[in-house]
């Protein structure tokens, strides 16, 4: 673009947005004409990362006019440029607040003054043959708009603003005064007008309160009359605020023109979205605050994180976090929190869960997690950024429920022996009990005494039941202090304490074993009771009845053997329990430790369900199988 005189600019527009760059280009040279006629300025656009375009163009270039942050990048890294402006909307945006920047325009026009004005300063231009022109008003206020959108409180706003009047109306007095209440305070004045100066007046009274009231410019006679000024030019700023200018002189409202009047306005809204960005960013930096301290005082593991290359990974976790899962914030952050914490058995659960979240799905569900302790369960609760929307980032919130997840099982588990001693109770003893109440009638319409015995006999067998039903109930899969006991002594013991007829005990190899004395010595009873009663001739009704072990022969007594068990290295890791007897059914060796279950129509089913329990509670392993010689082994293993 040219004009019929004189002065040559080469002006460099440079970004990635082709569209944004050729509204430059298209829009630069109507405003230009408009602002500036006397100069001829060429105008060149190009991508900010083409490797084809000419990189010492951005030395030539008198000024240079970048629209995004990879112009900005460009420009860093060129060894010399002359003077950057930022073609951006918003003037309080990175790009133009970034330190590279000289000034900001956000319109054509106000671009084309700001160039022309940057030109006219440079030092370039200075070795013209051409004098240097003085810097028009509308130049030296665009000019002082960067120094506005600098700023990053409302005092400086106020300050800055009455600093870029003096620059455009070094003739004029100004003041910025704000409403507090129902006055209008006087804030910031020029220099060498004292603010005290300055009067406060009711919000709708006065040239200022009516402004505030009314939202209206006004250029009025000043109407105090002790005032050293005849002349105000009011212009509201917001809502709550005024920008005044005041003028000596007696020519009253004549003072002020309509150049006045406009260029006061444009730097009232320029005031006005100075003021309107720090409220926002003020508002977004005390949300920030809030979310941040809800993030680090929140009670439960807190983690925030970016996906990168589909992995989430971790920005900051909270306190909680680093006391539950017992890692550091430094060993995580930056790292992928799936290897930190997702069992390797999980399987797709994560890639699963990492899809939905990148989708905008909020998730909540039970998971286990692994901390530095061991795997621990958690309601997990991943919060999106955005909801229903692609996303990079979010939250996720652990809510620690192994202890409930515990008392459940343990409630779980003292339901399901509840439900064993219900069937129990409803079979087993109500068959007894029907028996003696037989017996009874009949001993009473008889008065056969001996039928008395066998109701003795039932109510011997209810105690029975009775007994290991408390036993089951008591103790359950607890097994309280432990302490060395040794394996001989513990299973005789045990053998005194249980009516064993002609059987015999031989103790083939002693141990020393880290127990409970008593429940040991329960574990112990409740096997040789069960060699015992089953592995007699005696104790066998019909053989048809019989599906655990007896004796082939009245006149070879029961032998019972306890011995240690040992690993393959010859340590003690056990013991077992051994009988001479006919043996386990293959069919039943599986079910011999349930609990109930028996093939006696006098048996309880509960004495090695009570053993099994026992070694569990001490955290060994029970094994029933068949014994070498014959007869029925049971193992005792530590885990």
């Amino acid at each position: 673009m040219t004009s019929a005189v004189g002065e040559h600019a080469l002006v460099l527009v440079l970004g990635n947005d082709p569209e944004r760059t050729g509204d430059v280009e298209s829009g630069f040279g109507a405003a230009w004409s408009a602002s500036d006629g006397d100069r001829e300025v060429a105008v060149e656009t190009g991508a900010a990362t083409s490797d084809d375009f000419d990189a010492e163009r951005t030395d030539d270039a008198d000024v240079i006019v970048v629209v995004d942050e990879a112009a900005l990048d460009r420009v860093r890294s060129a060894d010399r440029v002359g003077p950057v402006v930022a073609y951006v909307g918003d003037p309080a945006g990175e790009t133009a607040t970034d330190p590279v920047v000289d000034a900001v325009g956000g319109t054509p026009e106000a671009l084309a003054e700001t160039v022309s004005w940057l030109i006219a300063r440079d030092r370039r231009a200075v070795t013209r043959s051409e004098p240097t022109r003085t810097p028009s008003r509308v130049e030296r206020l665009n000019a002082g708009m960067t120094e506005l959108a600098a700023v990053r409180s409302v005092d400086e706003a106020y300050r800055a603003a009455i600093a870029v009047a003096e620059q455009v109306f070094p003739e004029y007095q100004s003041v910025v005064a704000v409403r507090d209440g129902e006055w209008v305070e006087p804030m910031v004045a020029s220099s060498g007008t004292p603010v005290e100066d300055c009067n406060r007046v009711r919000v709708g009274t006065g040239v200022a309160g009516r402004a505030v009231r009314t939202g209206d410019t006004s250029i009025a006679p000043n109407p105090n009359p002790d005032s050293q000024f005849d002349a105000l030019l009011t212009v509201p700023v917001g809502d709550d605020a005024v920008f005044q200018l005041a003028a000596h002189g007696a020519t009253g409202t004549d003072e002020f023109d309509d150049a006045d009047r406009r260029l006061a306005e444009l730097l009232g809204s320029h005031l006005e979205e100075t003021l309107d960005r720090i409220a926002v960013t003020e508002t977004l930096r005390a949300e920030r605050d809030r979310l941040l301290a809800l993030f680090t005082n929140v009670p439960d593991p807190a983690v925030a994180y970016d996906y990168v290359d589909g992995e989430p990974v971790v920005r900051q976790v909270n306190d909680a976090f680093e006391a539950t899962f017992g890692y550091d914030a430094e060993t995580v952050t930056g790292e992928s929190i799936d290897e930190f914490i997702v069992p390797p058995d999980a399987g797709t659960e994560a890639d699963d869960l990492n899809d939905r979240l990148r989708r905008g799905e909020n998730v909540r569900r039970e998971v286990t997690r692994v901390t530095a302790d061991g795997p621990r369960h958690f309601i997990l609760h991943v919060i999106p950024i955005h909801l229903d929307a692609a996303n990079a980032a979010g939250y996720a919130i652990y809510t620690d429920v192994t202890e409930r997840q515990e008392r459940e099982e343990t409630l779980r588990r003292q339901n399901e022996r509840l439900d064993e001693f219900a069937s129990i109770v409803s079979h087993d003893l109500r068959n007894p009990l029907s028996v003696a109440e037989g017996y009874v009638d009949l001993a009473r319409e008889t008065g056969d005494l001996d039928h008395l015995d066998r109701a003795a006999d039932a109510v011997s067998r209810m105690d029975e039941l009775v007994a290991d039903l408390l036993s089951l109930a008591r103790q359950g899969r607890a097994v309280g202090k432990t302490e060395s006991v040794s394996l001989s002594d513990v299973a005789r013991e045990a053998w005194e304490s249980v009516d064993t007829g002609g059987a015999t005990l031989t103790v083939e190899s002693d141990a020393t074993l880290e127990a409970s004395r008593t429940r040991l010595c329960e574990l112990f009873e409740n096997v040789f009771r069960n060699s015992v009663e089953h592995g007699s001739t005696s104790s066998r009704a019909e053989p048809d009845d019989s599906v655990e072990h007896g004796r082939d022969s009245a006149d070879d007594p029961l032998s019972v053997r306890v011995g240690a068990t040992l690993r393959d290295d010859d340590t003690v890791d056990g013991f077992h329990v051994e009988d001479d007897g006919t043996g386990l059914p293959e069919e039943d060796i599986d079910r011999v430790f349930e609990s109930g279950f028996t093939t006696e129509e006098s048996g309880t089913g509960l004495g090695l369900a009570i053993s099994k329990q026992v070694a569990e509670a001490h955290g060994w392993t029970v094994e029933a199988r068949a014994a070498e010689g014959g007869g029925a082994r049971f193992e005792f293993r530590a885990s």
